[in-house]
Formats: structure tokens, sequence, C-alpha cells
């Protein structure tokens, strides 16, 4: 069986659990009720929410992750200008301070 992807597994239980209803009379001698489909629309509606909820949290990440991104890139654009003014200011033997271990 190839695996479903989310939003098909959704219709295909959204379709099982309108089938156990409008046929309930071919399904009931199996013991299918609609007890039975209000438990699959219970879980459709779950799923359905944290889905979404999921889905906003990606969002948040992505929008995190650019952020975190853009300050990590700011922070060595810094460092590696503060390091060029700190060689200059300093001579060869004073870097290690700065924590600069560069021969040149």
């Amino acid at each position: 069986m190839s695996k479903l992807s989310l939003s098909d597994e959704l219709t295909t239980a959204r379709l099982l659990a309108e089938g156990i209803k409008n046929r309930a009379d071919s399904v009931a001698k199996v013991g299918l009720t609609a007890d039975k489909a209000a438990e699959i629309e219970a879980l459709v509606s779950k799923l359905t929410t944290l889905d979404n909820q999921q889905e906003e949290l990606k969002a948040q990440l992505k929008e995190k992750t650019a952020e975190l991104d853009g300050v990590q890139q700011t922070l060595r654009s810094t460092v590696a200008e503060t390091r060029k003014l700190v060689k200059i200011a300093v001579d060869k033997a004073g870097w290690v301070a700065f924590g600069i271990s560069d021969k040149q």
C-alpha cells in the first residue's frame, strides 16, 4: 500500500465516516455504527487542528531561522571588522588577549 498524503488520508477518513452514516443499515451487521463514524470524525478534526498548529510552528521556525541567520551574519561581519582593527591597534604579541591566534 502506498503512503497517502495527510490530505488524502483525511479525505478517505471523512468519506468512510460519511459512508458509515449513510449506509448504516448495511454496516450495522458488522458492528459499525454512528459511534464509529463520530469517532473517526473526531480523530479527523483533531488531526486537522494539530496539522494546522504544526504548519503555524513551521512558519514561525522559518521566520526565526531567517532572523537567526541574519544576526549570525551581522556578528560575523562585526567580529571580522573588529579583529582587523585590533590587529592594527595592538602588536602581534597582544592579539591572544583578544582571542586572535592568527600569525599575520
